[in-house]
């Protein structure tokens, strides 16, 4: 809100740069009329523009607030009474509100907040009038007492209305305050004023009473009107130790038919109502400051207008006049495009033609088919920094006019014949090629020689020499298409036929262009221009360089669509005339885009009905709609009539318009968008209406707006007021938007809204949280299962396995070791019978010996197949394994155990003995280790096993593929897998070898195996 203010006081301070021109007729201002249908208030009798730029209309149906595109009922709830008399707002953005019926009371209006502030009790009636003086002093008046506001209630005045003279007292009918501070007050009785720093209104003897308004100037100074003299004067700025010095003798002539509201523009311009007819007046001072006597011009508009019955008027900061009526609101603001309403519209084409200083301009009405006139066939004359005049009425049916600017001769050619212009009246028609009359001439035009051309319709094309003959140009068939003729500088004459086809006519040659890709349609125009020629046509325009065409096409830049038009100005400006409007463009850039037939690098600013233009291009068979006239006018030919625009006085608006970002809609509902919002957890749509407060052409507006996180760049909204975002996340968003004028001035900074969507449950941290610990509770579940799984597939594996060794060791006992047996026991047969002095007793013996001792070994391994007990300890095994390989060796061996040592599956037992009894036998016999490392580590997740040596390491070959022909290492990595082991082999050159194994907790470690129904095994934890 801050920065709005902010940007209407940058308005404020560069608001006296412009005003409506007062050398124009009310009519010749563009004109907006909104009524009751379009949404406006009746009744309206205050207008008031906000600091935000605004306009609050205040009516007997209520207050309503105005964007210029958008009209709203505004804070109805808020106030006392519906029906609103005057309004006015302060610098700080607040506005007073006065009553039009009785409420004892006057209302403040800021921020949204209504405070009401009581007049003195005696009064009900209702509020005349509220002012805010220089000071900031705020004034008001109901019909019998005026009041000052001393910032907490209103003070009534004293004064001596009608005390002198023993009247009634006249009470107030308006008042205004001068820049000097002094409050002057009017009623039926004179005029009253009040010094600064007095609290009672005195008689201004000599000065009269009535019912008309005060105005303010630019300057400060105050200004009314005096019933009985018929005159608009200034007061005086007053002396405090003088008295009121008489009234001025001198002022501004006003009729006694103009009557209240008046308002006077900052160019000094008086506006008023109308007494007699309605509507409104204006009257055209030529310097309101003067001293002097003089008659304004009056200049009426009433039909038209949203009523006739006016009520108040009101010049907003760009300039615009605005009328409150019985039924509605209208806005008069200056236009580039000035219609020229003195010459009337017709059916026929009007044709404008310069010729030296000179400018011609043809209109009437006729009968197309019958080519009958009506009578009303014109012909005006222009000339430099005057209205059109009429020069001939008419004139006859014209069929075309052809201005030689080289000669400055006029050919106008009517259903009459070819004739030149001579002075002010046309001198005798030319005689024609025999066949060929008036109606028959299509076209005609006189080349640099002062040769006559002419194209009649089924005729041909003639010319006429210098010895007043006529020849016969064969160019076609002269029962063929009729031309269209066309002269340039060069003296050339181009005849150009329906459908594309184009000849040039120089001296007795004749160039076929026929078969030129031009692309732009039937040709509408050929204008010389930087020494070439630019064709206009229907799909386009295109350059001539005497050898090439460059063309712009239409379907490239839709706004080239129908070239009817053109002219330069003095100004180095090109003004093309299109079906889209008229285009005013650079010459440098046009003839680039041209030159390179690049559309898309042209760069233009349209003009059209928004500028004032009041038709489209209306004639172009025959001939340009544009001209320049000799005081630097470019004029225009259109549907509706005559208009000109002036390139050294064209409106342009400087101040960027403030933005307004009005309400945040979600679900539904409205949120007030001047404060930082909080919407609804878990909201994803929105639609956010914002505005700008340009008020002349508020269609022109252009925006750009963007989400912080969503858009990347601006989004480029054109004239819409509504910005949409849907799939929006939680957090803090901030949403900006720009708009430029109808003239492209940028208010940059804009307006921000920053609002926030607060996160629902399932977009909180915490329950982010809940899904990953969820998510990892899944994972474990997941990878215990799958450990399980495996673990169980592992068991079944090993229980197999130790069913194998049962099977295997029942077979051993009932065949092996009992046949076994059975030998021993013959053997001790046959040891009986031998003495034992005998040689072959004691072999006998020392062979049962060791039989007895193999018998007692195979109990064992049977034993240990058919239990769940191991033989013997990991860490047993390997240090007896390496005490056995290491008689003979100089290498020292170390092992190391950590952890509690815990008991093995005997499967995984026997799978590691092995492997690391392969690892221990290639670190003994082929290593030449000096030290031989083994680490046994019994940790919680899995068995490790390490040996190192420092020996002379294995080969990368050899490590990754083993050495042929043996299979030690293939046959350690198949054990290892077997027990689902990890096994790592890895050795450098003269730096030794580790080899380590990783077997996971779940098979490495043992269970106590219980044998249940049908053998089958078990496990169950130890």
């Amino acid at each position: 809100m801050n920065r709005l203010i902010a940007s209407a006081a940058a308005l404020l301070i560069c608001s006296h740069a412009w005003a409506l021109d007062p050398t124009r007729t009310i009519a010749q201002f563009h004109h907006t009329s909104w009524t009751v249908a379009d949404g406006m208030p009746a009744d309206i009798l205050a207008i008031a523009q906000s600091q935000e730029g605004y306009m609050f209309l205040g009516s007997v149906n209520g207050l309503y607030r105005f964007d210029g595109v958008h009209v709203e009922r505004y804070a109805a709830d808020l106030l006392p009474s519906p029906s609103i008399h005057t309004l006015v707002t302060t610098p700080s953005g607040g506005l007073w509100i006065g009553y039009e019926r009785p409420v004892g009371l006057i209302s403040y209006l800021h921020n949204g907040v209504v405070t009401n502030y009581p007049l003195h009790a005696d009064t009900t009636t209702r509020v005349v009038q509220i002012i805010v003086a220089p000071d900031q002093t705020v004034w008001a008046a109901t019909p019998d007492t005026m009041f000052r506001f001393d910032g907490q209630e209103w003070v009534a005045m004293e004064s001596d209305w009608g005390s002198a003279l023993g009247q009634t007292p006249g009470g107030v009918w308006s008042f205004g305050i001068g820049r000097d501070g002094t409050v002057w007050s009017k009623n039926r009785l004179g005029l009253y004023y009040l010094p600064q720093g007095q609290s009672r209104f005195l008689l201004a003897h000599g000065y009269a009473g009535g019912p008309e308004a005060f105005m303010n100037t630019p300057d400060g100074r105050l200004w009314t009107t005096d019933t009985t003299a018929h005159r608009l004067y200034a007061l005086p700025d007053l002396d405090p130790d003088m008295p009121v010095p008489p009234p001025p003798l001198v002022g501004v002539r006003v009729a006694d038919t103009l009557q209240a509201p008046m308002l006077l523009d900052r160019d000094g311009t008086l506006w008023c109502a109308s007494l007699v007819d309605g509507g409104i007046c204006r009257i055209l001072t030529k310097s309101i400051a003067s001293d002097e006597n003089h008659q304004g011009r009056l200049d009426k508009f009433r039909d038209g207008l949203s009523s006739n019955l006016v009520r108040t008027f009101f010049e907003d900061r760009e300039g615009s006049i605005w009328v409150g009526t019985s039924l509605g609101l209208d806005r008069f603001r200056p236009a580039n495009v000035v219609h020229e309403t003195r010459v009337p519209a017709g059916f026929r084409a009007r044709f404008v033609q310069r010729t030296q200083n000179v400018l011609y301009a043809y209109t009437g009405w006729s009968n197309s088919a019958t080519r009958a006139s009506d009578g009303t066939e014109s012909l005006y004359r222009v000339l430099p920094h005057q209205a059109p005049e009429l020069l001939i009425r008419n004139i006859g049916r014209l069929r075309t006019m052809h201005a030689n600017e080289t000669t400055g001769s006029l050919l106008v050619v009517t259903s009459n014949g070819v004739q030149q212009l001579e002075g002010s009246n046309l001198g005798p028609p030319v005689t024609l090629p025999q066949g060929v009359n008036g109606d028959f001439i299509y076209s005609a035009v006189m080349d640099n020689s002062g040769e006559l051309w002419i194209s009649a319709f089924y005729k041909g094309v003639f010319r006429r020499r210098s010895d007043k003959t006529w020849e016969s140009v064969d160019i076609r068939s002269k029962y063929a298409a009729t031309a269209v003729l066309i002269a340039t500088p060069d003296g050339a004459v181009w005849a150009r036929y329906s459908g594309g086809t184009l000849f040039r006519l120089h001296g007795n040659s004749t160039e076929d262009f026929s078969d030129r890709q031009i692309k732009i349609g039937d040709i509408t125009l050929i204008h010389p221009y930087a020494h070439g020629l630019i064709f206009g046509g229907e799909g386009g325009m295109s350059f001539f360089d005497g050898k090439t065409f460059h063309s712009l096409s239409a379907l490239d830049e839709p706004v080239l669509n129908v070239v009817t038009g053109i002219a330069e100005s003095q100004d180095g400006s090109t003004w093309v005339f299109t079906q889209a409007g008229v285009l005013r463009m650079d010459r440098d850039n046009l003839l680039s885009a041209l030159l390179k037939s690049d559309a898309k690098a042209l760069r233009y600013h349209l003009i059209d009905s928004r500028d004032g233009l009041p038709g489209a291009p209306y004639g172009a068979v025959y001939g340009s709609t544009v001209a320049t006239g000799p005081d630097g006018r470019v004029w225009f030919t259109t549907g509706e009539g005559l208009a000109w625009i002036d390139p050294t006085n064209l409106y342009r608006n400087p101040l960027p318009p403030p933005v307004d970002i009005q309400s945040l809609s979600t679900a539904g509902h409205e949120l007030d968008a001047q404060r930082a919002l909080s919407l609804a957890a878990g909201t994803r749509n929105v639609e956010i209406n914002y505005t700008a407060l340009s008020l002349s052409i508020p269609e022109r507006v252009q925006f750009r707006y963007r989400l912080d996180g969503v858009d990347e760049d601006w989004v480029d909204a054109g004239n819409r007021r509504q910005a949409f975002y849907t799939q929006l996340g939680p957090g803090e968003h901030q949403f900006q938007v720009i708009a430029a004028n109808s003239d492209g001035v940028w208010n940059s900074e804009g307006a921000t809204l920053i609002f926030t969507i607060p996160p629902t449950f399932v977009q909180t941290k915490t329950f982010l949280a809940l899904c990953i610990a969820g998510f990892a509770a899944l994972l474990t579940m997941l990878y215990r299962a799958r450990l399980t799984q495996v673990s169980a597939r592992m068991r079944f594996q090993l229980e197999a396995r130790m069913a194998e060794r049962e099977r295997i060791a029942r077979e051993l006992h009932d065949t092996l070791l009992q046949g076994f047996q059975g030998l021993m026991l013959r053997f001790q047969s046959v040891a009986n019978r031998i003495a034992p002095d005998q040689p072959a007793y004691r072999l006998i013996e020392e062979a049962m010996t060791r039989g007895d001792e193999v018998l007692a070994e195979g109990r064992d391994r049977v034993r240990s197949l058919r239990g769940t007990e191991i033989a013997e300890s990991l860490p047993n095994a390997l240090q007896k394994r390496a005490q056995e390989l290491s008689a003979g060796s100089d290498a020292e061996v170390r092992v190391v155990i950590e952890g509690t040592v815990r008991m093995l599956h005997p499967v995984v037992n026997d799978e590691l003995v092995a492997i690391c009894n392969e690892a221990l036998t290639n670190a003994f016999r082929h290593s030449r280790a000096k030290n031989i490392d083994i680490d046994i580590v019994y940790r919680r997740r899995s068995l490790d096993v390490r040996i190192r040596d420092n020996g002379i390491g294995i080969d990368a070959a050899v490590l990754a593929h083993g050495r042929q022909g043996h299979f030690g290492l293939a046959g350690m990595r198949e054990r290892a897998q077997k027990i689902r082991a990890t096994l790592h082999l890895s050795s450098r050159s003269n730096a030794g070898t580790e080899v380590e194994i990783v077997v996971p907790a779940s098979a490495a470690y043992a269970k106590r195996l219980v044998r249940v129904d049908k053998g089958t095994l078990h496990a169950a934890d130890q």
